[in-house]
């Protein structure tokens, strides 16, 4: 079926719902729906089949304008079909469709908290992402709010909170996190055990952002570039690569097919990296700390690799909005190709450990299955759905960039568990190195760059990325000027807590490190805000303050 027949069908599904239909790009249906019609037109949607809920982008028209909007966007290959809802501002209220569509609780909850739209039907109302001092009835994500606003509720005592303990004759909630030895990011759980069976999770968000979303509306769009490679320091490439495309599908500006072939190489380098270093974190979580210093020796190969051809060996900073800049010569290739011939045959002999030692299949095999009807209710993303059978990979469903001349094959497993996610990672590692030689033999020649405008003309678009960990999703807004009106980051380990959360609940609590791990979770991605108080003046610090403060740091 066509992109086209595609979005004729979503249009005549939600006909009976219908007040005014938009087409933003070629392969986009906007459809403006009242409130009191989403949950039925989101049912009609689900039970046809028609793609899978992507993300929920909000957004704020103004104070003048006083209306909200809720963008409930679905994706079915390259079609993309939103339910755009739009609500006055002082009295912005949807009905919860997690109940069709079990993921877009963590949506709806950020909808909630970044701009004050109350959703009706929402199971669990606490915070995710703003902190437990955070003042009631503020909005970070609103066109008016100011630093002042965010001053902490000083009854809230949030310190002083006491941690729940036994609850039951034998039951207790067991608190992991923020900070714990088996994380190495900050995130908080709350498992509810009786004896060792996990009968009940929840999870805690908003450790370990900065910002960025509110950041990047009073921004250039070439230092949005910057600021959205910093999302992440695992897949910044993927970040910058998907912003960086968003802007340029709204500038109409076509990349040359060199610089795109080098941003396929440069994340296919990423994806490397990725996986390698979330199999030394599986297998560290699971005991096997041998495995894990393999893993992470030979992931120091494609870091070197990375800093060779970019001069950097996290943020590799290979992006320009209309290109990149760096090239591939014939000293890069010949290294690269030695680098790969190294790596494909140290993932061969990972990918024998995982199948064969019997300790580490002890922690993988049977443990958090997740079956394909499963996978698909929870909304999973990457690797952990493909691992389910589900194939659901945007390089392959909506090529964009390098992939259409450069294609991947998509890698798949049945049985669900950990060990299927772990071959499916290792496998995909090998797809990559193979798409790497065939780009580095038939490297197209001409410029790195096009010409971009200082001006972004007006519009609305969205770019879709397949970041190491799943589908990464970029709404970009620009008003026709210099800076963009508003950007909505969507990542993938928003998508996959469900599945950790519901498979948890049955399992001994010694498998939750596992179950954790098995989705290679990203806390930077998830998080969204922060704010930093003067213990002095009790002022919250602007970016202004806050950079000001990094200079004088670090130049001690």
């Amino acid at each position: 079926m066509s992109i086209e027949q595609k979005l004729q069908t979503a249009e005549q599904l939600l006909a009976p719902w219908n007040k005014e239909t938009i087409r933003p790009e070629e392969n986009r249906l906007d459809v403006v729906i009242q409130p009191e019609a989403l949950h039925e037109a989101v049912s009609v949607l689900h039970e046809a089949k028609w793609g899978y809920l992507s993300a929920i982008t909000g957004m704020d028209m103004g104070v003048e304008a006083g209306q909200l909007e809720a963008l409930y966007h679905f994706c079915n290959g390259p079609a993309i079909t939103s339910l755009r809802v739009r609500m006055p501002r002082n009295e912005a209220v949807v009905s919860s469709i997690a109940d069709i569509i079990p993921p877009a609780t963590f949506f709806e909850r950020e909808i909630k908290e970044m701009f004050g739209i109350e959703v009706n039907g929402l199971a669990v109302t606490d915070h995710l992402f703003l902190p437990e001092d955070w003042p009631i009835g503020v909005y970070p994500q609103r066109a008016d709010f100011t630093n002042e606003q965010a001053k902490a509720m000083e009854e809230s005592h949030v310190d002083q909170m006491p941690e729940p303990g036994r609850v039951g004759e034998n039951t207790f909630v067991v608190p992991i996190g923020p900070q714990h030895p088996a994380l190495k990011e900050p995130g908080h759980f709350s498992f509810t055990v009786d004896g060792e069976i996990v009968t009940a999770a929840k999870m805690r968000l908003g450790y370990a952002h900065r910002g960025i979303e509110k950041a990047a509306e009073s921004r250039s769009w070439v230092e949005n570039l910057y600021l959205f490679e910093r999302v992440c320091g695992i897949c910044s490439h993927t970040h910058a690569m998907a912003f960086s495309t968003g802007v340029e599908q709204l500038a109409k500006v076509e990349v040359p097919m060199r610089a795109q072939a080098i941003r396929e190489l440069v994340a296919g380098l990423e994806r490397v990296h990725s996986h390698l270093l979330w199999l030394g974190v599986a297998a560290h979580e699971a005991g096997f700390d041998t495995l894990f210093m393999y893993s992470w020796r030979d992931r120091e190969t494609v870091m070197d690799l990375l800093e060779q051809i970019t001069g950097n060996r996290v943020n590799y900073s290979a992006n320009l909005l209309g290109g990149v800049k760096c090239d591939i010569g014939e000293e890069q290739s010949k290294a690269i190709k030695e680098g790969l011939s190294y790596l494909e045959t140290r993932i061969r002999h990972y990918l024998e450990v995982v199948t064969t030692d019997a300790m580490f299949l002890n922690r993988t095999r049977g443990i958090g299955t997740i079956t394909a009807p499963e996978a698909e209710r929870f909304g999973l993303l990457g690797p952990t759905a493909r691992a389910s059978g589900v194939m659901r990979d945007v390089r392959v469903e909506a090529p964009y960039g390098a992939y259409i001349r450069y294609p991947v094959s998509l890698v798949t497993e049945t049985n669900g568990d950990l060990e299927a996610r772990c071959v499916v990672r290792l496998k995909e590692l090998l797809v990559s190195c193979f798409a790497m030689r065939s780009i580095l033999d038939n490297m197209p020649d001409g410029p790195l760059t096009a010409r971009m405008p200082r001006k972004i003309p007006a519009g609305e678009t969205v770019a879709r990325i397949e970041a190491p960990r799943g589908e990464l999703f970029y709404f970009i807004k620009s008003n026709g000027g210099e800076i963009p009106a508003r950007v909505h980051v969507r990542t993938p380990s928003l998508c996959n807590w469900v599945s950790v959360l519901e498979k948890a609940v049955g399992r001994q609590l010694a498998d939750v490190p596992m179950l954790i791990a098995g989705m290679d979770p990203c806390f930077s991605c998830n998080d969204r805000v922060v704010t930093v108080v003067d213990s002095a003046t009790q002022e919250n610090w602007s970016w202004k303050r806050l950079r000001e403060y990094g200079i004088e740091y670090y130049s001690r």
